[in-house]
This record gives C-alpha cells, sequence and structure tokens, in this order.
C-alpha cells in the first residue's frame, strides 16, 4: 500500500527557493567580481540546481497532498491534482476505493484511491472535514 505525502510549506522549502533565487541573481549580474571569471557562472549553475531539486520532490510523489490556509491540492494516483478551496466543500464520501468531494454547487470530483493505505485516506478525509467545517463557523 502507497502512503500519501503530506506537503506543508516548510521553512525550508522556502529558504531553498529563496537562497536559489540570489545565486541566480548574484552569478546573472555578477555582483562581486572574482579573479576567475566563472565563478559567477558556477553560481548561477547552483542556483538553477537548487531550483531543480525543490520541483523535482513533485515527481518523486505520486500521491501529494498541499495544505494551505484557505485551500487543498489533492493529486491521488495521478500526475495532475486537483485543487479545492475549503469552503467550497459541502460533503464528502469515502470508500475503500474513492474519495468523492462534493462541492456546494453540487459538482462532485472523484479521486480514484486504489493502492492508497486506509489510514492515510482517513487522515485525508478528516482533514477535509475539519477545514471545511471551520471555514463554515466563521463565515
Amino acid at each position: 500500500m502507497k502512503h500519501i505525502h503530506y506537503n506543508q510549506n516548510s521553512w525550508f522549502w522556502v529558504t531553498v527557493l529563496v537562497l536559489s533565487l540570489l545565486c541566480i541573481l548574484a552569478g546573472t549580474f555578477e555582483f562581486y567580481n572574482f579573479e576567475n571569471p566563472g565563478i559567477n557562472r558556477k553560481i548561477a549553475a547552483a542556483g538553477f540546481l537548487l531550483q531543480v531539486i525543490y520541483f523535482f520532490r513533485y515527481f518523486i510523489y505520486k500521491n501529494d497532498v498541499q495544505v494551505t490556509k484557505n485551500v487543498i491540492m489533492i493529486r491521488l494516483n495521478s500526475w495532475n491534482g486537483k485543487r479545492i478551496y475549503f469552503d467550497h466543500i459541502a460533503s464528502t464520501d469515502l470508500t475503500e476505493s474513492t474519495l468523492i468531494v462534493t462541492k456546494t454547487n453540487g459538482e462532485q470530483i472523484t479521486f480514484d484511491a486504489k493502492g492508497i493505505h486506509p489510514e492515510d485516506l482517513q487522515k485525508l478525509n478528516e482533514l477535509l472535514l475539519s477545514k471545511s467545517e471551520s471555514h463554515l463557523k466563521i463565515g
């Protein structure tokens, strides 16, 4: 059984992105003149390598859930995912092989959950319900 990878936006990954941007800018615009001019190109290349590392993590995990304050992005057994706003969730229905999210406008989004660990699916379902309920109380 496969597990779901929960991707919270951690400070580590934000730091990697900021560091990569700084390396790209410093290497491209040559803010400091080194004796060896190839060093600036290497700094820029390191920045691009950090970008590749950051975005490659999306290809590693096929079952990925990204959670922010108002939105959840779910990819289950697929390379493309669905973005759902918590305040648009009316109900969820979890079976052994599918997760169905019903939105407030009546639209249903179905996720294939075959081969995914049942505890992870239950955790995802509870997350969807708790976040959607908290938005209903506030709004």
